[in-house]
């Protein structure tokens, strides 16, 4: 007698999440060492910083209705970013197909859409009930006087970042349709053969741009853009309550994430390359144009930030000619280092985000 299956799409699709989130768990593991022994010697401002990621939402009830929704706004579009990165591993595409062919209404996929986004954003739950934990043993008075309002707002904050992070998987669960007709979307031979695309655009560019790659060119755009946002609030001093070491701190951070995550994914497809690469007789221009980028977004986003810097308040020269060497030695050294050396980038990257936060921190008088 054949036993009826009782699962349900919410406990597979977290279930799914779970072995995500391991991943990323084994990932770091052996990275930690390293980690431990960069921030041992600043264990209190690491703690002070877990204070300081729930202020945004909380100090948004203080401030003037402007200034209040754009802090607001960017703090759940901010906290909400990691469901977009990990979008395509919590919905390969092959799930979205079988998805699209069950009977499931749109309520279950919405309701298992938001479970999975609260899921991955739990950790910063437990983050801002830390720093409302420290700032109710210390009442600063704005805080105090803030106190329902802001409570109100750090909730509603959690709350729109998985939102929008469950609208994030949904999109990717709605584009499979398309992405799939694009790619089946025949083109004629004559075409084809008149486009002749050289060996870098036909190796690295194009299957970038079809989003071959993850991530592909259109995400990594996105990212250099959200870099420069980050400079420009930064430079032109939009908020002044976010201290500019922070802002520097988030933006070195956002530029190495998007130059080491371009590595490991050009190393990844080079290699599956490499084996039908190497029966050709052809130059090898094109790696140096890899590598070359690789460094791209990062020297884009940098060198913004610098022509932000200098057309903005008085400035200190050693300060920058440091901070913009910084930006152009840091994917470089990056790239030295192959991507599977997980210790050493991990190193590298802490390393540097230190040395390009204090040297951020010291642009101006």
């Amino acid at each position: 007698m054949a036993i009826p299956l009782k699962t349900t799409l919410l406990s597979v699709r977290l279930e799914r999440t779970r072995e995500v989130l391991r991943e990323l768990l084994r990932s770091v593991r052996n990275a930690l060492p390293i980690l431990i022994g960069v921030a041992g010697p600043i264990a209190v401002a690491s703690l002070a910083l877990l204070a300081w990621a729930g202020v945004p939402p909380m100090k948004a009830v203080t401030l003037p209705w402007r200034e209040g929704v754009a802090v607001w706004t960017a703090q759940a579009v901010l906290a909400a970013w990691p469901l977009w990165a990990l979008r395509r591993r919590l919905l390969p595409d092959a799930w979205c197909v079988q998805l699209r062919c069950l009977p499931l209404a749109a309520r279950a996929l919405w309701a298992s859409d938001l479970a999975v986004s609260a899921a991955v954003l739990a950790p910063l739950a437990a983050v801002y009930a830390v720093s409302v934990g420290v700032f109710a043993f210390h009442r600063p008075a704005w805080w105090a006087q803030a106190m329902p309002g802001a409570l109100v707002s750090l909730a509603a904050s959690w709350i729109a970042s998985c939102t929008l992070g469950a609208a994030a998987l949904a999109w990717q669960r709605r584009g499979v349709a398309v992405r799939a007709s694009r790619a089946m979307r025949a083109r004629a031979p004559e075409v084809l053969l008149a486009a002749r695309p050289g060996q870098f655009a036909a190796l690295v560019w194009w299957p970038a741009w079809r989003d071959a790659l993850t991530p592909g060119a259109r995400p990594l755009v996105a990212g250099v853009v959200a870099a420069i946002a980050l400079a420009v609030a930064w430079t032109q001093g939009c908020w002044p309550v976010v201290p500019g070491a922070a802002w520097a701190f988030m933006f070195a951070a956002l530029a190495i994430g998007l130059t080491e995550r371009l590595q490991r994914t050009m190393e990844s497809h080079l290699a599956a390359l490499a084996p039908w690469l190497a029966s050709l007789p052809a130059s090898g221009a094109w790696r140096w144009r890899a590598r070359a980028s690789i460094c791209a977004p990062m020297v884009a986003a940098g060198a913004a930030a610098v022509l932000l810097v200098l057309v903005s308040r008085p400035w200190r020269g050693p300060p920058l000619v440091a901070f913009a060497l910084g930006l152009v030695a840091t994917p470089v050294a990056l790239t030295a280092v192959p991507s599977s050396n997980r210790e050493v980038h991990v190193g590298l990257w802490a390393v540097c985000a230190g040395l390009l936060t204090a040297l951020g921190s010291e642009l101006w008088n």
